[in-house]
């Protein structure tokens, strides 16, 4: 999804040039315990002694990062800044990160050419935003049905080679790619109308992406694509009649259950894919350990999004229905129905480049045998 899942961006760069630091994880009784009793050991003139401060290197590299997901979602209110400190704190100080909201610098769609051409340093975006330059990137953002486990994606990209493939394609513009990140689910709709099956969706116009996009284009809607930060008022005004806009969470963040009354699953992609990536140029004048900095901390960052994000649709469902939101879910059949024309799409998808080729066939195989689990 995500996308952006909230509508607001800042007025100025300079009102986002501090990031806030993140909450602290509550103490637990055990180690509350510990601490009281180690406390009580200790004479006055210790407990008064203050814990002296982290001491950082100067930056040797100050990063402009611009976040395709910004103001009211936890990405942007919680893990960014979260990231933005695990950085600075694993290299040292040696690496600062300054993040920005959507479209702070440069408008989203434009973000991976920027990065490229070193307008901007770093990008948080949604791979699928970039299929055109690279089709193959549709798929790797998601196949429907294709995946149904975190750590199915935790091998898809790092250990059956997709991430090199992704690597070695944004090289070709300047880019270094450093990791996927996993998204919310993705594929259910939020409507202005009821939709109690795939055919009513014949003549809505939908926004959607990727394979789900050409999915629902098969039962007669029209889709399109726009950022996040423009949805909700293509919703409200009409301009799109439904969404394809990740999980009930992203939903909720987007404040679309104001405007569109009919939340209609199942969501099709359980994490679609997210990607971090910087100014190839500058990732190789580091060292090598500030580089394994940088992609360490994606990573931990990837599972924090995709755990944060599952949480927090549990907890969607009641703001929808406070909202008035009817919920409802696609029949079996009709399920069953959308995986086989999503299968057969897939399979017949076009392959013009070594790129697409290598990435099809990693995907295929991957599915396929994790297919054999029979429990």
């Amino acid at each position: 999804m995500t996308e952006r899942r909230g509508h607001r961006a800042a007025t100025t760069i300079r009102e986002n040039e501090t990031m806030s630091k993140p909450e602290m994880p509550p103490t637990s009784p055990r180690r509350r315990q510990f601490l009281t009793a180690g406390a009580a050991g200790l004479g006055a003139a210790a407990l008064t002694t203050p814990m002296p401060e982290r001491v950082y290197a100067q930056p040797q590299f100050r990063l402009r990062m611009q976040s395709f997901l910004g103001p009211g979602t936890i990405e942007w209110e919680i893990l960014v800044p979260r990231f933005v400190q695990r950085v600075r704190d694993m290299s040292g100080g040696a690496i600062e990160i300054t993040a920005f909201p959507p479209g702070a610098l440069i408008p989203t769609f434009q973000l991976l050419d920027a990065v490229g051409n070193g307008v901007v340093d770093m990008g948080y975006t949604a791979m699928v935003y970039w299929r055109g330059q690279f089709p193959f990137l549709e798929w790797a953002w998601g196949v429907p049905f294709a995946f149904d486990q975190l750590d199915h994606y935790e091998y898809l990209f790092y250990e059956a080679g997709l991430n090199e493939v992704i690597e070695e394609a944004l090289h070709t513009i300047g880019v270094q790619f450093l990791a996927p990140v996993y998204s919310d689910e993705w594929g259910s709709l939020m409507s202005r109308v009821p939709i109690e099956t795939p055919a009513d969706l014949n003549g809505l116009r939908v926004r959607s992406a990727g394979l789900g996009s050409a999915l629902y284009q098969s039962f007669g809607a029209t889709p399109t694509i726009m950022p996040g930060e423009e949805i909700y008022t293509a919703l409200s005004t009409g301009v799109v009649d439904a969404v394809n806009w990740g999980s009930p969470y992203g939903m909720v963040a987007g404040r679309f259950q104001e405007v569109a009354k009919y939340y209609i699953g199942p969501s099709t992609i359980k994490y679609d894919g997210e990607d971090m990536f910087m100014t190839k140029a500058v990732y190789d004048r580091m060292p090598e350990n500030l580089q394994h900095v940088l992609k360490s901390a994606c990573r931990d960052f990837a599972i924090e999004r995709a755990s944060t994000s599952t949480y927090a649709s549990a907890e969607a469902f009641e703001t929808m229905r406070q909202a008035g939101v009817t919920i409802s879910v696609f029949s079996d059949d009709d399920v069953a129905e959308m995986r086989s024309r999503v299968a057969r799409m897939f399979a017949e998808a076009p392959k013009a480049s070594a790129f697409e080729e290598r990435a099809h066939e990693i995907i295929t195989r991957t599915r396929d045998t994790l297919d054999k689990r029979v429990f």
